[in-house]
């Protein structure tokens, strides 16, 4: 009867153990899943442009329809500078503006191409450089929705406080819906994740 109670008494530890180990793999993959979407929920409160024209409309090269919206601003009137950053070496406006040649001297002189950034972080030094050299106090940021929580972080760190800072983010996805949906989520996922390493990096910035 004895070993028949030892046995009775381990259930319960067992149990209990086993419960443990539930919920702290459920927080764990909480974590894992939650921690990537805060910073794009915290995007929706970033500043849009306002009414009022900024020194500059300055978009990041590399994702789909980032160029053309940017431009379009630029055109509308949100910024008196365009401002194309990571095109590639000796790139010149023509390759990447389908009405340049039709655009007067004195308005395509007020667009200006840079080639050497790569990355998120060159492109945000690389304005930081122009916005000084031209004497900026605005400017807007033209980038990738899922690229927005990243690149203003980055951007916010470098330049100047009082340098105002707005954002126009791009959606380009189209195609199959099913397959839209997976390329929205794997992205919004890594850049979630990639934000959270570049608030660790620039912190020691």
């Amino acid at each position: 009867m004895s070993g028949l109670k030892r046995q009775d008494s381990l259930f319960p530890t067992l149990r209990s153990q086993g419960r443990r180990r539930f919920r702290g793999w459920a927080l764990l993959l909480f974590l894992l899943l939650a921690l990537p979407i805060v910073p794009h929920v915290l995007a929706f409160r970033l500043p849009a442009p306002s009414s009022k024209p900024a020194d500059a409309v300055i978009v990041l090269s590399g994702g789909k329809g980032r160029i053309p919206e940017g431009y379009r601003a630029w055109r509308s009137g949100a910024g008196k500078d365009f401002c194309i950053l990571g095109a590639g070496r000796n790139v010149k406006p023509a390759q990447l503006l389908p009405d340049a040649a039709s655009i007067p001297p004195d308005v395509l002189s007020r667009i200006h191409v840079e080639g050497w950034s790569e990355n998120t972080l060159e492109n945000a030094f690389s304005a930081k450089a122009i916005v000084e050299q031209r004497g900026y106090s605005s400017v807007i940021l033209v980038t990738s929705d899922y690229h927005v929580p990243r690149a203003y972080l980055a951007f916010r760190k470098v330049l100047a406080p009082e340098v105002a800072l707005s954002v126009i983010p791009v959606r380009a996805e189209s195609g199959d819906p099913a397959g839209v949906a997976w390329r929205w989520a794997r992205r919004h996922f890594l850049e979630g994740w990639k934000y959270w390493g570049y608030r660790v990096l620039l912190r020691w910035e």
